[in-house]
């Protein structure tokens, strides 16, 4: 069993420090751990050219990304792992650039749905050339997730990391929010933390051990029953299910009850939530049908594009 740590902070601080200390209780646990510094890697921003996503769901590929550079040594690491510590420092309320960036890269062409659906055509069309997704990328996985702030700025910061592991299926069992280290390294000092993110190691490995149906979740409970998030988005347009969870999509009413906010979700409406595979299946099949459907003016494209084209031309340095 192999555990994977990902810091998205500085060398040596407050990030790098707890995602460490999850990894020695992973270690102590019986796991194999690794760690990558993600501001030593090279991750250049995805282009939106959808090269992994036609590889994948027109040619039953591999969806490798195109762009050259550190991030095919990232993802091997991630495919060879079984679980994940990722830790962030928190900048203006959420985590830094270079995890949504690695979020973008991991986004359509690691979507469990979209590699799904390319095994299967391939299986059935019985195509042998090339290569088609990585078998590891079906096993099993589990993460944690750890944010590490100066104050209590902090409200995108956890959604954005659950973002990140979102369309691999990674089962998040662990999500753990410091506030008030803004000084370097400080957080070695509070012996409450270094144990909760220790216990949070060990949780990982221990879920691992286990089959993932049995895996249980020790961070804060949180308000949406499926990915425990606190971010909601209310749309007053829709009167049967105004409030939707910001990580995982789900429908469903916020109740206030005393002290306390209550969000309740229909079974329907949980079949839909993007964390769920068969939510994931139904985005790929309003995308087939909706947004991938040919405009049938598509033949008048070029010229209207060519209008913005000649208008003006980019700054540069």
């Amino acid at each position: 069993m192999k555990v994977l740590g990902i810091s998205c902070g500085r060398k040596m601080s407050n990030t790098e420090i707890l995602v460490k200390e999850a990894l020695m209780g992973a270690k102590e646990t019986g796991a194999e751990v690794v760690f990558i510094r993600l501001q030593e890697l090279n991750l250049k921003p995805c282009t939106g050219c959808n090269a992994c996503v036609i590889d994948l769901l027109e040619k039953s590929g591999s969806g490798k990304c195109v762009l050259k550079d550190d991030f095919e040594f990232l993802d091997e690491q991630l495919l060879a792992c079984d679980g994940l510590i990722l830790g962030a420092p928190i900048y203006e309320k959420t985590a830094p650039g270079q995890l949504k960036i690695l979020n973008d890269r991991l986004g359509p062409s690691h979507d469990m749905a979209f590699k799904l659906i390319a095994k299967q055509t391939r299986a059935a069309k019985n195509v042998t050339t090339g290569k088609g997704p990585d078998p590891r990328s079906f096993m099993p996985k589990a993460a944690s997730l750890i944010a590490v702030g100066g104050s209590e700025w902090d409200t995108l910061a956890l959604p954005m990391m659950h973002l990140s592991v979102l369309s691999m299926q990674y089962e998040v069992v662990d999500k753990m929010l410091v506030n008030w280290v803004a000084l370097p390294g400080v957080v070695a000092l509070y012996d409450q933390w270094l144990e909760r993110a220790r216990n949070s190691g060990v949780h990982l490995v221990e879920t691992l051990k286990k089959p993932l149906t049995e895996a249980t979740y020790i961070g804060d409970k949180g308000v949406c029953p499926i990915c425990h998030s606190k971010l909601f988005e209310i749309n007053n347009v829709d009167k049967v299910n105004p409030a939707i969870c910001g990580i995982c999509g789900v429908k469903g009413t916020l109740t206030v009850q005393g002290d306390s906010v209550s969000f309740t979700v229909t079974e329907e409406q949980r079949a839909l939530s993007h964390v769920n595979l068969s939510g994931k299946f139904h985005h790929a099949k309003e995308l087939k049908e909706i947004s991938l459907v040919p405009h049938p003016d598509m033949n008048l494209l070029p010229e209207k594009m060519g209008k913005y084209k000649a208008f003006i031309e980019p700054l540069r340095p």
